[in-house]
């Protein structure tokens, strides 16, 4: 099939979730032998308007940043463009969009250059938008923020709704599509993240790997990494080493990531003298991230809210590390797999700091503990969420949409 994927994010830089769905599915799309193209919004600092990805070519957009309006109507005639560009000289046989913004132009003046279209809801634009205002203080600018909120809602709903099927990657996701945008069971399909089992896998020597990265050998050593930002709970998880401070086995925290948070973060890092036991890594490599989750005795998914699946989850339990996550999105159903005790009671700080001393304590009184959830971690990847898996399960979507069959009995997972 040639097959067209649009989107805001590039391939070429893998900073988060939405790059590495892009990435890993255009990539295994392709080695399954399809004909991908990506169209994406021109990435902050790579002017380049063509590059190649794991031998897909992926065609950029440049949009302007005056004001809201005219990012929208730039983004909305500059995607058009490219999208007619990228798709010269082939038929199309079904275009997957993973931002509303990157898809709305191609299928509003664009419908009919496709049989088929896909809509890969990674999240929901206007609710991450507004997770990022501080809602209750007020601030500058907040009316505009509050109409650009609506906007993005706008725009997604038209997006979806004009989309043959809606690919969702858990079932809080499932229930959010449906409460939000009125989007019907029968046209949902499921299609969760997933983890390179090669790439992530268990340690050999953890202890070399420790020595490597410079992490403490004698100390238990908890890792995350996400954006810096309200919505991951970071703070509370600053809050939690507070009350682990006084553990008689040294805890020592590892935060990777940037973002507008940071700032708060270091101030209450020095505010609480924690200085010595909660470190701000920044942006850790790719070449690194496999490491980080081998070193750790524990990775820590703290999120405050919209954990729409999480990929630093299943990425984590593919290396043989537990992971410890409040109950928030999709983050409980993953880790009920494994074990319960891995999902914290609420996701302030003290429960934070009691979920994490519960599986401690666990692994201290009966070492064979660590090694069996160890295995069942990274069991679960492979039976469930390797890209093979759910690169396959795409492969048969695409071909549902483009032979026009009738969408088939959507139901959550």
């Amino acid at each position: 099939m040639n097959v067209l994927m649009l989107s805001e994010v590039s391939a070429a830089s893998v900073i988060g979730g939405a790059e590495r769905m892009l990435r890993e599915l255009a990539s295994n799309l392709h080695r399954a032998g399809h004909d991908v193209r990506l169209v994406v919004r021109e990435p902050a600092g790579d002017p380049r308007p063509q590059v190649n990805v794991d031998e897909v070519t992926e065609w950029r957009y440049r949009v302007s940043r005056r004001s809201d309006p005219a990012f929208v109507l730039s983004s909305l005639r500059e995607s058009v463009h490219a999208f007619d560009t990228a798709r010269a000289g082939i038929t199309v046989d079904v275009v997957i969009t993973l931002q509303s913004l990157a898809g709305l132009g191609p299928i509003l003046f664009r419908k009919e250059a496709a049989p088929a279209w896909v809509y890969l809801c990674l999240s929901l634009a206007h609710e991450e938008y507004r997770s990022r205002l501080h809602g209750g203080r007020p601030q500058p600018g907040r009316l505009r923020r509050s109409l650009a909120t609506w906007l993005r809602r706008r725009i997604e709903r038209a997006a979806l709704r004009r989309c043959d099927r809606v690919s969702v990657m858990s079932n809080f996701m499932w229930r959010r599509v449906q409460h939000v945008h009125g989007i019907p069971d029968r046209r949902l399909h499921m299609l969760p993240g997933a983890a390179d089992l090669t790439r992530f896998h268990p340690a050999e020597d953890r202890a070399e790997i420790r020595k490597a990265l410079k992490l403490p050998a004698g100390k238990t050593v908890l890792f995350t990494v996400r954006n810096l930002v309200p919505r991951m709970g970071l703070e509370n998880l600053v809050e939690a080493m507070r009350a682990l401070h006084a553990d008689p086995n040294e805890i020592e925290l590892f935060i990777g990531g940037e973002g507008p948070l940071r700032p708060a973060l270091e101030t209450s890092i020095r505010t609480h003298h924690l200085t010595e036991r909660v470190h701000l890594l920044g942006f850790v490599p790719e070449d690194q991230l496999t490491q980080y989750y081998q070193a750790a005795d524990l990775v820590v998914m703290p999120t405050y809210e919209l954990e729409g699946f999480g990929l630093v989850t299943v990425e984590a339990l593919a290396c043989g590390t537990p992971v410890v996550g409040t109950p928030v999105g999709a983050t409980p159903e993953i880790l009920a797999r494994i074990d319960p005790v891995l999902i914290t009671e609420g996701r302030d700080g003290p429960a934070l700091a009691r979920g994490i001393r519960t599986v401690l304590t666990r692994f201290e009184a009966n070492p064979a503990e660590r090694r069996r959830l160890s295995a069942r971690c990274r069991a679960i990847v492979e039976e469930l969420y390797s890209w093979a898996r759910q690169t396959s399960t795409l492969e048969a979507l695409l071909h549902e949409v483009r032979s026009g069959r009738g969408a088939g009995e959507g139901r959550p997972a």
